[in-house]
């Protein structure tokens, strides 16, 4: 049992490393030795857990999914009125933002380097965005039947607008390192939820 804790911890430091220096530096900029070097492993225990550097960044992007999902569903919890659970995913992501110097979503930063459609990297980059648009859909659904002023709200519609506007908001936020784009996301979702 203790021996397989060790092998377990051992991996975690890897990936622990590759979550500081694949977002911090980019996935291309880091190197395998570097990963090595800082994390403290022999080459040999690397590659026993990491066949390769694309089998790192798959954990290293699992990791974050884990994280972040974890982290809203935290923050969605918090809010008890379905409005302020609704935007519960944009304080986080604006939180997110200043806590870490507007570096910007790592799964974006990650495949805006990954040229190949068909890499496991991008297929875990989409599978994560499916996951935050499926919280988004269920939050909305949980509004419209929370008060009958959103009976008409097109869950679908409104979903998808949602899911767009955050992602344009991260983007912003990273050019322009600042949160303005999160109040702009907020603003506009309301519009659709209220038009008049």
């Amino acid at each position: 049992m203790k021996a397989s804790r060790t092998k377990s911890d051992t991996r975690q430091k890897i990936i622990d490393k590759a979550l500081e220096l694949f977002y911090r530096q980019g996935y291309l900029a880091t190197g395998i030795n570097q990963v090595i070097a800082e994390s403290g492993v022999a080459k040999n225990t690397f590659y026993y857990y990491f066949p390769s550097k694309n089998d790192l960044c798959v954990s290293y992007l699992q990791e974050i999914d884990r994280n972040w999902i974890n982290s809203i569903k935290t923050t969605i919890n918090s809010s008890k009125k379905p409005l302020d659970r609704l935007f519960a995913p944009l304080e986080f992501l604006k939180k997110w933002n200043e806590d870490n110097a507007y570096r910007g979503c790592p799964f974006l930063n990650i495949v805006s380097e990954i040229t190949d459609s068909s890499s496991n990297i991008r297929k875990e980059t989409i599978y994560h965005k499916d996951g935050f648009k499926t919280i988004i859909r269920e939050l909305v659904k949980d509004l419209k039947e929370s008060n009958k002023k959103y009976f008409d709200t097109d869950v679908e519609s409104v979903t998808d607008a949602y899911y767009l506007l955050a992602e344009g908001a991260i983007v912003t936020s990273q050019n322009y390192k600042d949160n303005l784009s999160f109040k702009v996301a907020r603003n506009n979702i309301e519009k659709l939820l209220n038009p008049s």
